[in-house]
């Protein structure tokens, strides 16, 4: 199985990722055909780019009829063994990688959220309330989440509340 790390930055579509089986004479394949089978002693991680996993998985303690590596050893349903080294691997070569991966994540989750705000206000959800579940205050949640061209009560300057300091002040400086 081939491991790609398919998340729309293209660098990474250079570093293909998969388990190499390594023969009994030391050389390495990418797969396991019928007459290679019996000579499989083991796997390693690997990468198109010619990086090779540090980690050998002998098959004297991960047996396989086929030669193939098991799953324990490809570890992708996992997150393990093989592929969590080859996923070091990209970390490594593409540090800007996890920016990239999280900035989607960020822009994703703002989208949902976006929505949610929407649906809970055509819900009939305040300002108040939305601003409170998500920890802030109503002002600043109508800022951010009011669609352009609306203007809301928690948008609008509260005119019935005067600062103190605007107060006519008496002689000795009593309201």
């Amino acid at each position: 199985m081939a491991w790609v790390h398919d998340t729309g930055y293209a660098p990474a579509y250079d570093h293909t990722g998969y388990p190499v089986s390594v023969l009994l004479d030391g050389t390495e394949t990418a797969s396991s055909s019928a007459r290679t089978a019996s000579e499989v002693i083991g796997w390693r991680s690997a990468c198109e780019c010619g990086w090779r996993g540090m980690e050998f998985y002998p098959r004297s303690e991960w047996p396989s009829r086929t030669g193939s590596a098991p799953d324990g050893v490809d570890g992708w349903e996992t997150g393990t063994a093989a592929f969590a080294e080859w996923e070091r691997h990209l970390d490594r070569v593409l540090p800007e990688l996890a920016v990239h991966d999280l900035a989607r994540q960020l822009a994703d989750v703002e989208e949902r959220l976006e929505a949610a705000v929407q649906a809970a206000r055509f819900a009939g959800l305040s300002w108040s309330r939305i601003g409170a579940v998500a920890g802030t205050t109503p002002l600043r949640a109508a800022h951010r989440w009011e669609p352009p061209g609306q203007h809301s009560r928690a948008t609008a300057p509260d005119r019935s509340a005067v600062c103190d300091l605007h107060r006519p002040r008496g002689p000795h400086g009593s309201p």
